[in-house]
């Protein structure tokens, strides 16, 4: 069963290997290997594979701290890291595959012939430009980001703000390769759309987020340009994923809007209470469930609902992992972190449930799929 063979891949094979590695000192080199290990494991279910290496990475943290507790919270820092485990997921996602990308990547029709199909791809790199531009000018005139001197107490944290250069360029790629996808010639271009967008995001919010960084002179601003690079690699990795499975794309969409907006305007309120992480937990839950639900009884798939609800949790984690929790900067980063590390599992059991019970469970499913007996 798919999903017995996703659940082993997250709650055994990568941790162990994370362990195993740790006392190397790349530990991060355990995303790549459980990548290939999924991609072998899960050959023609691409979707199930690349998620199955973002849980493990989850489970990796977790029970990497559990087993080596003389390391602390520094085990998760030391799993962070580009490449690592967002790398290993695109590797799972190729791997298991078989080859059906690089066949359907020409093509602007399933079943036509190849057509160029500029019009989609520029819109994708127009639109990740200015969004990109917009969203990180929007994050510093509101106080999401600072880019200021970093104190080691109360002052603005730089990994906080280095993991909204990752987030702000791959919201805008998710974003500007969905937008492009609705038009016609789009559909189709999973491979074309998300690169496009990349480069829009990278020649202009990349600069600029170099900009940005040159507030900070203790720190390299290059760090914080390849984070912007990073991070619309990511965004383009879910968006060619969303564009080839309609409830995943929705699921994306919807935790886009939602991380991008919340975090700002609960700094603008500052309000005493923790607003943004009840609205985040409260939400995304809620989201998670609507999504599965709805992808499960569209397709009469408990694995469809559970991939398409899991789409935006594993963003999310994806790019706070790529920097880590990096506790002793500030608590700006540190909390957020482990609540998208949290968001990993409570998604999981969400959608397996928010999918059962849409389709009546797996073997009700198999028979209104029409494959069941």
């Amino acid at each position: 069963m798919p999903i017995m063979r996703v659940l082993a891949l997250a709650l055994l094979a990568a941790p162990v290997l994370s362990v195993l590695l740790q006392p190397s000192g790349q530990p991060e080199l355990a995303g790549v290997l459980t990548g290939v290990g999924a991609g072998w494991l899960l050959c023609g279910e691409p979707a199930r594979a690349a998620m199955a290496t973002l849980c493990g990475s989850a489970s990796a943290v977790f029970a990497g701290s559990l087993i080596r507790p003389e390391a602390g919270p520094d085990f998760s820092d030391e799993m962070a890291g580009w490449p690592g485990w967002p790398a290993g997921a695109v590797l799972t996602y190729l791997l298991a595959d078989g080859g059906r990308l690089r066949q359907a990547g020409g093509r602007g029709r399933p079943d036509g012939p190849a057509r160029p199909a500029a019009l989609p791809v520029c819109v994708a790199a127009l639109a990740a430009a200015a969004l990109g531009c917009g969203l990180l000018l929007a994050a510093k005139a509101l106080g999401a980001t600072s880019w200021e001197e970093y104190h080691p107490y109360d002052a603005p944290g730089w990994y906080r703000d280095l993991t909204g250069a990752l987030w702000y360029p791959a919201a805008a790629v998710v974003i500007a390769a969905m937008l492009a996808g609705a038009l016609p010639g789009g559909r189709g271009r999973f491979l074309a759309l998300p690169l496009g967008a990349w480069l829009g995001c990278a020649v202009t919010a990349g600069p600029l987020q170099y900009a940005q960084a040159l507030g900070v002179p203790s720190k390299p601003a290059a760090v914080a340009l390849l984070a912007s690079l990073a991070g619309g690699s990511i965004g383009a990795a879910a968006a060619a994923a969303g564009l080839r499975h309609a409830g995943t794309r929705l699921g994306l969409a919807a935790h886009v809007l939602l991380f991008t907006a919340v975090s700002p305007a609960a700094r603008w309120l500052r309000d005493p209470l923790p607003v943004e992480d009840v609205v985040r937990v409260a939400v995304t839950v809620a989201l998670v469930a609507w999504v599965a639900a709805r992808a499960a009884s569209r397709d009469a798939a408990v694995g469809s609902g559970v991939v398409a609800g899991m789409a935006g949790p594993l963003l999310v984690w994806s790019v706070y992992l790529t920097v880590g929790s990096r506790h002793y900067d500030h608590l700006s980063q540190a909390e957020p972190y482990w609540l998208a590390w949290a968001g990993v599992p409570v998604a999981l059991v969400t959608a397996v449930i928010a999918a059962g019970l849409a389709t009546g469970g797996p073997e009700r499913a198999a028979v209104r799929a029409g494959t069941g007996p």
